[in-house]
Order: structure tokens, then C-alpha cells, then sequence
């Protein structure tokens, strides 16, 4: 039998933390673990189409904002990224739509095993893969039965070669990274959601998804209780 998350029934282990959202500045100053790669996105492709020319190139990996205060991984492939400081929306999983919030399940399984493993590593193929990983879940066109989401399916139908995201030119450890993050993905727990932090764009620059973020960023979204529920490995 499959596993499955069904919609507000399952694995509700904590009442959800309530996050103000909070409207901050960000300018992209550099990169932490990262490839720069060959990529396509196709918002109307399914998650079965075949390998299509993927015709730019960027950066793939961890994103750095303001010298270092605030970090994430992007999942809007379609969007730039600036320099000159952007006003963004601090936002906790709670805010985001029913469907995103189901993506975001998964997601933070992913980061409670491999986030602080790769900044603690700094294995470059290592925030590729995950950056990888991250477009794939959070942008991928999933083929589910309305509220229903197996996690057979989700491993089944991520690919870095096929469907709406593609990825190409990148190293065989990066795939070999995907690969073996894909495989670890699990529902993940309320608690692991909340060490979610979305950095979404109110304008048309990129998202981005990061964890639990410096103090200046919890006063600032009146999140702090947060940082002592984070999970370490």
C-alpha cells in the first residue's frame, strides 16, 4: 500500500505556530554551496515530458541576502534576482495556499535531514542537489487526485530530465546527491514546518525557503519562540 498524506488529517503533532508576516529588504550578495547549471522551466508541461533544450544558465544552490543575515533556496525559476535591496514577505507555512503548504510537507523533510548538513559541509554538489530538489518539489506539476498526495509518487515523478523543471550540465556527484535526498524524503512533521521560513518576493523577483533565520529577522516577523523549537541534527 502506498503512503499518503491526505489533506488535514495526518501527522499533526503540534498546533501550528502563528507568524507575523513581516516586510523586509533583501540584496543578493552571494552564494553559499552552489553549480551554476543549464535549466528550463515549462509551467505547462506535465511531470512526464521529455528532456527539452534548457536554455539558461544560473546559479543553483544557496542564496545569500544582505552580507549574510539571511539565506535561502529559491523555487521560482521564472524570476530574477537583484542586487539593489527588494522588499519581501517573511512568511511561515501557515500563510502559504492549501496546495503549497502540501509541498512544503515534504519539503521540510528534506531540509530536517540536509539543510545544516550542507552549510555545515559546504559541499558545493551537495547545495546543488538540494537547490535541485527544492525547484522539483515546490514547482513541479505533480500528477495527484485532488487532496491527495502519496509519497511513491512524488520520488517517482521527480526528475531533474523530465517534466516542467529540467536541470542539464551539472556533475554526476550532484546527481548522485539528488538521488540519494529524493530517496531519505518523508512526510514531514508540523514541528518541521515551522522551522520553515518563505522569503516570497512582493514584487517579481524570486521566492525563496530557508530555515529558521537569524534573531534580527525573529523580532522582526515576532517569531523568536521558534528558534528554541528548532531541531539539529
Amino acid at each position: 500500500m502506498k503512503s499518503r498524506f491526505v489533506l488535514g488529517a495526518a501527522l499533526v503533532l503540534a498546533a501550528p505556530v502563528a507568524i507575523a508576516t513581516a516586510e523586509i529588504d533583501l540584496a543578493w550578495t552571494g552564494m553559499g554551496p552552489n553549480d551554476y547549471v543549464n535549466y528550463s522551466f515549462d509551467g505547462s508541461q506535465a511531470w512526464d515530458s521529455t528532456f527539452r533544450v534548457t536554455n539558461t544558465y544560473g546559479f543553483l544552490g544557496l542564496y545569500i541576502f544582505n552580507d549574510g543575515e539571511y539565506e535561502g533556496y529559491c523555487y521560482e525559476l521564472q524570476a530574477p534576482v537583484s542586487n539593489d535591496p527588494m522588499p519581501y514577505d517573511v512568511k511561515s507555512w501557515t500563510d502559504l495556499s492549501d496546495e503549497t503548504q502540501d509541498r512544503a510537507r515534504f519539503l521540510a523533510s528534506l531540509y530536517d535531514q540536509w539543510y545544516d548538513v550542507v552549510n555545515v559541509s559546504q559541499d558545493f554538489d551537495m547545495g546543488a542537489a538540494l537547490a535541485l530538489l527544492t525547484n522539483e518539489i515546490m514547482e513541479e506539476n505533480f500528477d495527484f487526485i485532488p487532496g491527495t498526495w502519496y509519497l511513491a509518487d512524488v520520488q517517482a515523478e521527480s526528475s531533474a530530465a523530465t517534466g516542467a523543471v529540467q536541470f542539464s550540465d551539472y556533475s554526476t556527484a550532484v546527481q548522485s546527491y539528488y538521488d540519494t535526498m529524493l530517496a531519505s524524503l518523508d512526510f514531514g512533521t508540523d514541528a518541521m514546518l515551522d522551522n520553515l521560513v518563505f522569503l516570497e518576493s512582493t514584487g517579481i523577483m524570486q521566492d525563496f525557503v530557508g530555515m529558521v533565520p537569524a534573531p534580527s529577522v525573529l523580532a522582526l516577523a515576532g517569531i523568536a519562540g521558534l528558534a528554541r523549537r528548532r531541531r539539529r541534527n
